[in-house]
């Protein structure tokens, strides 16, 4: 097969209801990002419906208070009625009730794991709060996703020594980290390598941002590249979603290792 036209499995993706959205992208507009693609959640899974390579991809939002996760989880849980390709992920805030009980609920909606935003949500990944949580991923086999890394904005909630502690303390807890943990992707990929669960995805990285480029050695990306997955961070992005293809494509994967980044390691991760 021709790497160029390999499937593709988009590990990062965002999907809010209306409300939420429109809230969202008034932040962003007002911080002087501007994103091409216009459109409601709708729109974008027809977007993924229709893109000829994209097999799958994993969507989510954020809790960004407590005593909303369980209706947005609701809207992730029915997301499947709309579109074969999506997976989704569920939200929960450090401060919910009944942790573990919210991570069950979400289970049993079909989804296949937990987006944690440490920088919208004001909590360092080992908060001793989010324990519970962790533990529940583990008891359901679930994952957890998370913006831990400092790019491209940065607050005392994130960044590598936010995150050290967690594998220590949670060795069989599965983690993807998001943005490949740039600005601070060395130590992110050094941990991949050394921990067995735990994983990265590219979203928004090689490209500027308004903010700054999310760059990671390309010597450790290469390293690492069994233990990385495509994604987007589709329709946040300040340029074509083709262009998040051809920055990975082109960083200079030998072809087996692409395919896996690609697609085959996330497809592996989640049991496909």
């Amino acid at each position: 097969m021709n790497k160029n036209r390999s499937p593709i499995i988009d590990f990062h993706t965002h999907l809010f209801p209306q409300k939420l959205q429109q809230a969202i992208d008034k932040w962003f507009i007002e911080h002087n990002w501007e994103f091409p693609f216009k459109g409601g959640w709708k729109e974008r899974l027809d977007f993924f419906e229709n893109h000829p390579r994209v097999e799958k991809f994993l969507t989510f939002g954020y809790a960004h208070k407590p005593g909303i996760a369980r209706q947005l989880n609701d809207f992730y849980g029915k997301l499947q009625e709309h579109s074969s390709k999506a997976i989704a992920l569920m939200s929960a805030h450090q401060d919910d009730d009944d942790l573990p009980g919210l991570v069950r609920e979400g289970a049993a909606l079909g989804l296949a794991g937990v987006k944690l935003h440490h920088h919208v949500q004001l909590v360092r990944p080992d908060d001793a709060r989010l324990y519970p949580l962790y533990e529940e991923v583990i008891r359901q086999g679930l994952f957890v996703l998370m913006h831990a890394g400092r790019g491209p904005f940065s607050n005392k909630f994130v960044g590598f020594e936010t995150f050290r502690k967690v594998p220590e303390l949670y060795p069989e807890l599965k983690v993807v980290i998001a943005h490949l943990g740039a600005p601070e992707a060395d130590e992110f990929i050094d941990a991949a390598l050394h921990y067995e669960n735990i994983y990265l995805d590219t979203s928004y990285t090689f490209i500027r941002t308004p903010e700054m480029a999310l760059e990671a050695p390309v010597r450790l990306f290469k390293k690492a590249a069994h233990k990385i997955f495509f994604a987007s961070d589709f329709p946040g992005i300040c340029h074509r979603y083709d262009d998040s293809v051809k920055v990975i494509e082109e960083i200079g994967l030998n072809d087996e290792a692409l395919k896996g980044v690609m697609y085959g390691n996330a497809s592996k991760f989640l049991g496909l």
